[in-house]
Parts: structure tokens; sequence; C-alpha cells
């Protein structure tokens, strides 16, 4: 079977969409840092949606800075894969073509290849996707994380960078020496506010390593937040063989994604902007309540669902959302306490915006593993469970379920440790302390609660002393009991 690629690209059956743009004439405009699924099933859709609706020089050069490397497979297809998008029983395949190279940075010479891509007077915006982990700081205050080795690496720029701050430090210095034109990074990454954190954390990055970058960088670039919406879980081998035979040709950059998609963006651009509103993407004056909704409903429900749906053994999280104990939990924690903490959004009402995205977390035919939601979760529960926790204590309300959606990560990080049944390696940054903690605990689950709820990067200094400890005590004991299924079934009828 031959490869996808621009001389193959005929031999597609004719019902499967293709680009129908010249892509020989498609000069790059942008870059995009993050590779992943999320992104070419998200902003490269949206991208060459785009381009069919108005042509212009907006193709995509890709940069991964850490594993896997995609130049090898995408660039053996010309940029060419495949997005097919599932519900239920059916299924729409299309050939993405927006992304015209990638490139992978983990050596001297992909670094030097990014660095001058990014630095490339023709790229006038930069989107990414690196996930929360990425921006180098501590979730709970926002500061960057000095105790990240490669992050005091890049501060002295020594070698070949290896977070997003020293590849961008890299890029903004050159573009300074050449004298390129402003620059907009658009952070797709679910943070709060996610534009305004990356431009803090560069700058207070820029600020050690070249104050004077620093100043050049606030005239020159631009940081508008966004809130980004389509599941696009890690595409599997069963995708990649089902795409091979929709198409009848190979293609190992295949993703798979929910119909449903959103892209919110404030209007904060330095230079002109890529014309994503012609694919249905939104410009708006203040991005902040549409990712706030977005955040404490469908992504916290997704941790929520993942945490406990593994502890109870489910591998998936439709598995979880379908199971009725644990979807009327999640839904009842979002209907009575999240929605109290919800801003008013013109076509996000609440009990609706709560029942599509059940409705999609529980599509059988998007198989989202619960542990790679619950991947890096120490970076996300913050903003999806913690600061809505904290807003209903301070209203003096009781700490509810979403104590209980709180400690099913603590439950979930817990079960690493032996004396807990080592049932996995929680795959998280803060996980080691999460798991030593508990290794060192006795029988006091009160005292270890207080212990975790100690973890300022994530909980902050109020919480340990607040009535969720105890809450969050009690949750803990009967998560890690050898029957947490009936200790759920009492809380859902207490």
């Amino acid at each position: 079977m031959q490869r996808l690629t621009a001389s193959t690209l005929h031999a597609v059956p004719a019902d499967i969409r293709r680009p129908c743009y010249d892509r020989e004439r498609l000069a790059v405009g942008m870059a995009h840092i993050g590779v992943g699924a999320f992104h070419r099933c998200h902003q490269a859709d949206y991208t060459d949606d785009m381009l069919e609706a108005r042509f212009g020089p907006w193709g995509v050069v890709g940069i991964n800075l850490h594993p896997p490397r995609l130049a090898g497979p995408l660039g053996a297809q010309d940029g060419l894969y495949t997005r097919t998008l599932r519900e239920g029983g059916r299924a729409e395949t299309r050939v993405i073509g927006s992304i015209r190279r990638v490139i992978d940075a983990q050596d001297a010479a992909g670094a030097e290849a990014a660095i001058a891509a990014l630095a490339s007077p023709a790229v006038r915006a930069v989107t990414m996707t690196v996930t929360e982990k990425g921006y180098c700081h501590v979730p709970a205050s926002g500061a960057l994380d000095w105790s990240n080795p490669q992050l005091c690496r890049d501060r002295d720029g020594a070698g070949v960078p290896g977070t997003v701050l020293g590849l961008l430090a890299a890029a903004f210095e050159r573009r300074r020496a050449a004298g390129a034109p402003g620059l907009t990074v658009i952070s797709c990454d679910n943070v709060p506010a996610n534009g305004a954190l990356l431009h803090a954390v560069l700058a207070a990055f820029l600020d050690v390593r070249s104050p004077p970058l620093a100043a050049w960088m606030e005239v020159h670039v631009a940081f508008p937040s966004t809130m980004v919406d389509r599941i696009a879980p890690a595409p599997t081998e069963a995708d990649r063989a089902f795409a091979a035979e929709r198409t009848g040709l190979i293609d190992e950059a295949a993703v798979v994604g929910e119909p449903f998609r959103q892209w919110v963006i404030d209007d904060r651009f330095i230079a002109e902007r890529p014309p994503w509103d012609l694919a249905g993407a939104q410009f708006v004056a203040d991005v902040t309540p549409y990712e706030l909704i977005k955040m404490r409903v469908l992504n916290a429900a997704q941790s929520t669902l993942s945490h406990l749906g593994a502890i109870l053994g489910h591998d998936f999280s439709f598995e979880a959302a379908s199971d009725p104990l644990l979807s009327a939990l999640t839904r009842r924690m979002l209907e009575r306490e999240t929605a109290t903490t919800l801003p008013d959004v013109p076509g996000m009402a609440a009990d609706a915006y709560i029942a599509t995205s059940m409705a999609r977390i529980a599509n059988p035919a998007i198989r989202h593993r619960c542990h790679q939601i619950g991947t890096d979760g120490s970076q996300k529960i913050v903003q999806r469970l913690v600061n809505p926790l904290r807003e209903r204590l301070a209203a003096g309300h009781a700490p509810g379920l979403l104590a209980l959606a709180v400690a099913s990560w603590l439950a979930y990080a817990l079960c690493g440790a032996r004396r807990f049944g080592a049932r996995w390696v929680p795959d998280d940054p803060l996980a080691p302390r999460v798991v030593a903690l508990g290794e060192e605990a006795g029988g006091d689950f009160e005292a270890l609660a207080r212990a975790l709820l100690g973890i300022g990067a994530i909980f902050g200094t109020d919480l340990a002393a607040s009535p969720a400890c105890a809450a969050i005590a009690r949750h803990l004991e009967g998560l890690l009991s050898v029957d947490p299924r009936s200790y759920l079934a009492g809380v859902a009828h207490g």
C-alpha cells in the first residue's frame, strides 16, 4: 500500500474531502509549537477551512519540542494527513493540508531550524499546544518554577532549548536583531487566561535572561488568550488502520476526534490576523467567561469521571460517563455547585452546556483513556476543580461534591503508592510527592488530607485549614477502600 502524499492524493476516494486550494502556492505564514493530535484535529482543521474560504499565505510550519518525533511521518506525507470525526456509528474523514512542514527541535540542527522558522519575517502568528506543564509555572501561584532544570539551562542560554520559553526567547532575539515585524503568539492550552499566563511567564523569564529583550517583547509581541474545544484522544493503531482502509493509503499521522469544535480568541493581534472567523472561530473582546465555563464544566467533568472511572476499573472516559453512578454524581456536582460559579455567556447557558458536555464525553466512538486524561492532573485541577471549590467555600457553602472531585485526583495519584496497592504509576510531575505522603501516612486520613492539601503548588495555603479538609479525608478513605463503588453509592444517596 502506498503512503498518503501530494503525489498520491489523487488516489483518495472522491467522497473524501481534500484540500481544494493550491498547496503548491501555499506559503508559510504561521508556526505551531506542539504538533500533537489536538492541534491536527483542531487548529489545523480550522486553518484548512479558512484557506478554502479565502486562500492566503497562512500555511503552517509545525515545531515539536518533545517526542514523539513527527517530522518523519508528516514529512514523508508532505504534511498531509487524515482527520476523522466520529459520533456513534458515524465517521467523516477528510484530508488536511494546512501543515506545510514539521521540525523536530530536540537536537541542535532541529533547534536551529525551529528558531529560524519562528524568526522568519513571513511568520506573523504562532499558535501553541504544549500542555499545562509546558509553561514551567507553579499552578497555584503562576510563578516560574525555577526547580525545573531545563528552565534554568534555557535561562542561561546553554545548549538546545528544552522549554517553550527558551525556544521563544531565542526566536525573539533573532527577530529583534533582524528588525522583523511584530508577532502574535496564541496559546491554545487549557490554562486560565492562557495568553496572559504566557505573557507573564515569558516576561519573568526574559527579565532574568535578557531585560532588553523583555522590553522589546512588550512592544513587538501580542499574547491573546483563547478557548479551544474538541475532544481528540491520542490516535491508536486502529485509527491508523481505519484511515488506511478508508483512503487506500498509509497515513501514520491520522487523527480522530468528535464533530463538536469551538475556538474563541481575544481580538488582540499585533499584525494581520488569520481570518479564522471564516471557518467559524469567534474573535471577542474578552475570552475569559468562555474559557471559565469550558474548564469548569467540560474539563472538570472529564477529570472527575476519568479519575473516578480509573479507580472503579473503567478504561475509557466514555465508559465512566455511561456509568449511572459516576454520571449522576458528576452531573449533580455541575448543576448544583459548579453552575453557581459560572458567568452568563450568550449561547452557553449552564444547563444546556452541562447536558451537551456530558453527552460528548459519553460518545462511545471517542475512546479517550482515563489515564490519558489523568496525565498531569496536578497542572489541571486548580482551574477545573480547586478554584470553584474555593469560591463555594468563600460564599459560605459546604464542600459538597467538588470536594469529592478534588479527592478523586488525590486518590488517583495515591493509587501509585504501595500502601494503596500500587495499581499504576501516575504520570504527573507532583505525583512522587503525593505518593511519598501516602507511603508515610498511617491510618489517619485527616492527617493525610492535611498533608496533601499542604502542597502549596496545587492548593495554595488556605484549603488545609478549611472545611474541605475533613470532607476530602472522608472521601479519600472511601475511595481507597476495598469497595469504592459502595462508598460512592452512599455519597450519591446521602
